[in-house]
């Protein structure tokens, strides 16, 4: 790989004690495996805005019961640090302007994606909220690929984090130089059975789009079709998605696989859809077919290869 990635990551997630108890969370994956192919750039917002280590613990409260509007309250003082975090969230997000992911700590009012608590009066806290600090990254940068460490613990989740954040780098490199029509369609080609494998109706619309690529200025695509491409790659797979997509390589093959071949192929495809084998039995094979016949268009599919190998992200899904 040519380039670093650039992820965003909770700062105590790399091991730096900035947690509320004064601790950290350092997160393996990240700093032990991850690394070797990303640059983090750190955040604690609650420090940046000077709430202190240690400092006691704050979290969401709605403001009334007709609003759906949060505030980011220390109940034990009432103390509000809402529109502190508001103003940092925004100016830090403008400066994360080249980000290829983002890893969010769980449960934190500032950094927290999903199911956050949020307390109203002395009611039970509802699991449905975002912190104030990642929701202002995700609006700023919508197709960013987000993720929370403690998601990171599924083989399934991680795989497709990381599948992500390299898609990520790669549609960003084909338009942050001098590009042509026959450069996207080039693109398109490679990533079709990954797209495929992602959502099949949203790769389909994609392909319209490049088809309608004179139709627009050149930075009015260039923004469209990451878009696109994005929200595609953001939708999860699927076990019967990815199955598709190797049954889609499959017919590549047949005319030049024998018959014992092509049964080889299936019930391997077959055993990896009922679950098992994992990904990596078919892929495998499929690598090695495509090898021996020589099938240069599947040889250049990013599927085959989304990410580096030796991450051994698709081991276990």
């Amino acid at each position: 790989m040519e380039q670093l990635l650039k992820i965003g990551v909770s700062a105590c997630l790399l091991g730096q004690e900035v947690r509320f108890n004064g601790g950290h969370c350092n997160h393996r994956f990240l700093t032990h495996y991850f690394s070797k192919y990303a640059v983090f750039e750190s955040v604690c917002p609650e420090v940046a805005i000077g709430m202190g280590i240690p400092r006691k613990s704050v979290r969401l409260e709605r403001e009334d019961a007709t609003s759906d509007a949060v505030r980011m309250i220390e109940p034990k003082s009432g103390h509000d640090y809402t529109d502190d975090m508001v103003a940092y969230s925004a100016e830090k997000a403008a400066e994360l302007n080249d980000l290829d992911g983002f890893v969010f700590k769980k449960n934190s009012p500032s950094c927290g994606v999903f199911r956050v608590k949020i307390y109203q009066n002395d009611q039970p806290s509802e699991r449905r909220g975002t912190g104030l600090f990642a929701q202002a990254i995700m609006e700023r940068y919508p197709e960013l690929p987000v993720e929370e460490e403690g998601r990171l613990s599924d083989p399934f989740l991680r795989e497709n984090f990381v599948e992500r954040v390299f898609a990520f780098r790669r549609v960003k490199d084909l338009f942050d130089r001098k590009w042509s029509r026959r450069d996207v369609i080039a693109f398109q080609a490679r990533e079709k059975l990954l797209l495929m494998a992602h959502a099949p109706h949203k790769a389909k619309l994609l392909g319209q789009l490049v088809g309608r690529i004179k139709q627009y200025q050149r930075d009015d695509f260039a923004a469209a079709y990451i878009q696109a491409y994005m929200g595609c790659m953001n939708t999860n797979p699927s076990k019967g998605r990815h199955t598709n997509a190797m049954m889609h390589m499959a017919g590549y093959l047949k005319n030049k696989l024998s018959q014992s071949g092509r049964a080889e192929l299936a019930s391997v495809i077959s055993d990896y859809r009922q679950g098992y084998v994992p990904m990596t039995v078919p892929m495998a094979l499929m690598q090695h077919m495509i090898r021996r016949l020589e099938e240069g268009y599947l040889a250049n599919q990013t599927y085959l290869a989304p990410h580096p190998r030796d991450l051994a992200l698709r081991n276990h899904v």
